[in-house]
């Protein structure tokens, strides 16, 4: 029953939201809370991930070494494909090479990286449209409470400043945890787009209607006028945007030289990945607020991090090891878990 409830807070995006609320008690800045997140969430799916990783290198290794066996028998049975296949197999069997095997982990993995992916995206974009309509009206509930408390012995102007400098003081109070260096609101994209909800978005949200817009409308007007003053109200520079497709294309490149046998070109379907990704992740974080932009940006660098140092460590373990000595490796484990199956 709790696999149940966890896999409906999951599939709801609730798991998510309170994981992240939980990481911003101890952090507050919503920016640095999703790095802080990111990293930690990647460490602890990072064993699937591995063992993935370090299965599929090993496989790579031994069909890389039995290249010219595979290459032989090609060219021998180029005529019958039957004979073709059958010889293909016992090569594959000698080695213990197990193909099916190895889609089935990556498949598994991939599963496991979109359920993460398009589950986190939904809550994130869920959670940050909350956030930014409910940021805007603690501003706006900050200047009606403002109103109603003002010293009326003061000067009109005595007390439009007195107003005015509550919504100010309220704004920096939301800022703390809302932006991010350059960044006025994460729950925003990082783009030349206001960092204030509209304001038809925001009375549509808020269902108001006839002289209660039109108050609102006014409050919005004098509210955000005040807070950019002379400045120009822009987000961000789209600077992110830029950064999470460089990210995301040195990553694939990477991880497509780490996997790619040793004197083999990139093939096709990794020159392809390498342009797709990058242009997907344009659209992800040009569309999406800063925060899950962020988890892109980290989560990309995470796993160039843990493709880097898997890849150096495999190496250092086979790099004085020929072709012939990693066939004889793949060998000998074989019949030693024949011999064991035989004393069985």
């Amino acid at each position: 029953m709790e696999m149940l409830n966890c896999a409906s807070m999951l599939l709801s995006g609730n798991l998510w939201t309170t994981i992240i609320n939980g990481f911003a008690k101890g952090i507050v800045n919503y920016g640095w809370t999703i790095i802080v997140f990111t990293i930690c969430l990647k460490l602890v799916l990072s064993p699937v991930d591995i063992f993935q990783r370090i299965a599929s290198g090993k496989q790579q290794r031994i069909m890389s070494a039995m290249q010219p066996e595979l290459n032989a028998i090609n060219q021998k049975y180029a005529n019958d494909k039957e004979k073709l296949n059958q010889e293909t197999n016992k090569i594959y069997k000698k080695y213990k090479v197990n193909v099916g095997g190895m889609c089935l982990t990556m498949l598994i993995t991939l599963g496991i990286t979109l359920v993460v992916f398009f589950t986190l995206f939904s809550s994130i974009r869920d959670y940050g449209e909350k956030n930014l309509y409910a940021s805007y009206q603690e501003l706006d509930v900050a200047y009606e409470t403002a109103q109603a408390e003002v010293d009326t012995t003061l000067t009109e102007q005595e007390q439009n400043e007195y107003v005015l400098n509550v919504v100010v003081d309220k704004y920096e109070e939301l800022k703390e945890k809302n932006s991010w260096l350059w960044i006025k609101n994460v729950w925003k994209s990082d783009t030349t787009t206001s960092q204030f909800v509209s304001f038809d978005d925001y009375a549509n949200y808020m269902k108001l209607e006839g002289e209660d817009r039109e108050s609102a409308k006014a409050r919005y007007d004098i509210i955000t006028s005040t807070i950019i003053g002379d400045n120009k109200d822009q987000n961000g520079y789209y600077i992110l945007i830029i950064f999470a497709a460089l990210v995301s294309f040195l990553t694939q490149f990477l991880t497509a030289k780490i996997m790619q046998p040793k004197g083999q070109k990139l093939n096709i379907t990794n020159k392809i990945m390498m342009g797709v990704i990058p242009l997907s992740m344009i659209i992800f974080a040009a569309t999406s607020n800063v925060v899950f932009t962020l988890y892109i940006i980290t989560n990309s660098i995470m796993s160039a991090i843990i493709s880097t140092i898997l890849s150096l460590i495999m190496r250092n373990r086979t790099k004085n090891l020929s072709d012939s000595e990693i066939l004889k490796k793949s060998r000998d484990i074989q019949v030693v878990e024949y011999s064991r199956n035989y004393k069985k």
